[in-house]
Order: structure tokens, then C-alpha cells, then sequence
């Protein structure tokens, strides 16, 4: 009966361990912010982020054209964690599609976005990404 008891007393204390592990190891949310790339426009323009703070940047081609996002001081000035960012700072975007990049901006500043295709950034196709410092 002793046995019992002991292996039912082990059990219930392994379980809870995990279940608390399970709970702080979570990942901190991240927070998203879609960006529309559009017939020559980024919607929203400007895009404010916080230095140290992980952001997903969900880029979305809804034209019917390809379209890219080219920023690559604020790609160098951040660590990226998820997503694949050429060495040259810029992301391609086929019509139609999305690509997400998850970054940690390092560096507080305002960092310009472009598209490079031909004449587009000509037509207004440009933005920035302001990286505020972290909070206190």
C-alpha cells in the first residue's frame, strides 16, 4: 500500500513541475503589423516600432504585380528571428503573396523603406520605419 501511495504522491509532483514549465516557457507574444504593398503605395506609410521588442512584419502583395521591401539599414540595425532577409536588405513580394519577418529592431532612428522595382519608389512607392527607444 506504501508503494502505491509513494508512486501516486511522485506522479502528481512530476506532472505539476511540467505544467508549470510548459507555462513559462512559453514565448512572449509578438507583436504583428501588416503592411499592404500596393500599385505603387505602402499602406501605412510610416510604421512606428520599439527598439528590443520583437515584431512581426506581415508584407502583403495584394497587386497584381511584383513588389518588394527594400530597407536595408533597419535590417542591419535589427536581429532577425524568423523570416529570411537578403544580405542587400531587401525582400521580394510576388503578386499575390505574403512573407513574414519576425525582427528585434536594436538601434532607436528613422529607417527608410522602398520599393526598387523600376520607377516605383519614382511613383511613391516609399515609406519609414521609426524604431523608438525602449521603455524605462
Amino acid at each position: 500500500m506504501q508503494h502505491k501511495a509513494t508512486a501516486l504522491f511522485l506522479a502528481i509532483a512530476a506532472s505539476a513541475p511540467s505544467a508549470a514549465w510548459a507555462q513559462s516557457a512559453r514565448a512572449p507574444e509578438v507583436a504583428s503589423i501588416t503592411i499592404q504593398l500596393s500599385s505603387f503605395a505602402f499602406s501605412p506609410e510610416q510604421v512606428r516600432l520599439r527598439a528590443g521588442v520583437p515584431t512581426r512584419l506581415h508584407l502583403v502583395n495584394d497587386s497584381n504585380g511584383g513588389h518588394n521591401f527594400s530597407a536595408p539599414e533597419l535590417f542591419a540595425a535589427s536581429s532577425v528571428t524568423s523570416g529570411s532577409v537578403p544580405p542587400d536588405g531587401t525582400v521580394e513580394v510576388p503578386r499575390g503573396r505574403t512573407v513574414d519577418i519576425t525582427l528585434v529592431p536594436r538601434m532607436p532612428g528613422t529607417y527608410k523603406v522602398r520599393c526598387t522595382h523600376f520607377l516605383h519608389s519614382f511613383f511613391g512607392m516609399t515609406g519609414r520605419i521609426v524604431v523608438e527607444k525602449p521603455s524605462p
